[in-house]
């Protein structure tokens, strides 16, 4: 795991097992995660995609009775290693959530927020952060002139978008996305997407999808996941055209799922 393809990666992660209480959820799971992509995590219902997400920034922690084994390296640090301080890994390893979820504040102090909890208090480069993220997430020039509105005003394509400015605030490597557009209009959803690809340049991006069109427009790299299992990864194209499986190939074409 030391090679030098595997030290480039975002993650290199090598028989992931995770659950809860008595009910195994991941398999036996491994895949390295390029950096500067879009990977799409794909999959049935109930196959282990969100799970699988989770386990990447430790959001799992917090339910009950889940447990995790095998490795998860970010670059080269054991995500659940003892001196692993989970606040910073959150940091670096952002999250969208599939509904949007602002905080019962202004515009400007949602994206502000991240900020201001690692410990930043200059007001003149708090104020350059929100600028920059809420440029960076297109929708500065919507709010521009509302930053004190409350944010659950915004309408869901919009609060999507502002945690998106959220997470980029606090200078991931990383975001992760859970179905980001299930709650959203076609037209939220083409934003979105947009937006998606267009952050490929700075960051990793990692996004749990039930939509294959979605996966088809936006991924680099793909992930098809069954019953908790890692089936295949490889280039979108590899995946849904030239899949070396034929669960892969059933799921692609419709035959289930």
């Amino acid at each position: 795991m030391n090679d030098t393809h595997t030290m480039n990666m975002v993650f290199s992660i090598r028989g992931l097992q995770a659950g809860y209480g008595q009910k195994s959820v991941l398999h036996d799971v491994s895949i390295d995660i390029p950096p500067r992509s879009i990977t799409a995590i794909i999959g049935p219902s109930g196959c282990g995609k969100s799970t699988f997400l989770r386990c990447l920034n430790r959001m799992n922690d917090l339910t009950p009775d889940f447990y995790v084994r095998g490795k998860v390296m970010h670059r080269d640090e054991d995500v659940y290693g003892q001196s692993v301080d989970v606040t910073h890994l959150r940091r670096r390893i952002g999250m969208v959530f599939q509904k949007p979820n602002p905080f019962p504040k202004s515009i400007f102090d949602n994206v502000a927020y991240g900020l201001r909890i690692h410990g930043m208090r200059d007001q003149k480069k708090i104020t350059e952060k929100v600028h920059d993220s809420l440029v960076k997430a297109a929708l500065w020039d919507e709010v521009k002139d509302h930053l004190a509105m409350p944010a659950l005003r915004l309408s869901g394509g919009q609060q999507q978008r502002l945690c998106i400015a959220r997470t980029i605030a606090v200078a991931p490597e990383v975001i992760l996305f859970d179905e980001p557009c299930s709650a959203l209009d076609p037209v939220s959803t083409r934003n979105i997407e947009n937006l998606i690809v267009h952050l490929k340049k700075d960051y990793a991006l990692i996004v749990v999808t039930h939509n294959l069109q979605q996966a088809h427009r936006i991924a680099d790299y793909v992930g098809f996941f069954h019953m908790g299992r890692l089936v295949e990864f490889g280039a979108m194209k590899q995946v849904f055209e030239e899949s070396t499986h034929q669960l892969t190939r059933d799921y692609v074409q419709g035959v289930f799922g």
